[in-house]
């Protein structure tokens, strides 16, 4: 069996959220309509959200429009404090 292959960066600040608001996986995956292994792969940057799945989940976890990238694009981030 081949090995995942991560493309995109892990979301820690997105697992510290889920957790933050006393949610799982488990429960976020229903409310997104996708499988608990969909969004962990998701998540731990195998698969990209897409933009209606990042919305979703600001929604669900109250995470601001000015905090989306923040959240669902750290490696951005990362370059703009370089900066």
């Amino acid at each position: 069996m081949a090995k995942k292959k991560r493309r995109y960066s892990q979301l820690n600040a997105l697992k510290g959220r889920i957790r933050e608001k006393g949610t799982s996986y488990r429960k976020l995956a229903e409310e997104l309509g996708m499988s608990v292994n969909t969004l962990s792969d998701k998540i731990n940057g195998f698969q990209a959200f897409t933009v209606s799945e990042m919305e979703q989940i600001a929604i669900i976890l109250d995470i601001t429009p000015a905090d989306v990238v923040h959240f669902f694009m750290p490696t951005y981030c990362k370059t703009q404090r370089s900066a």
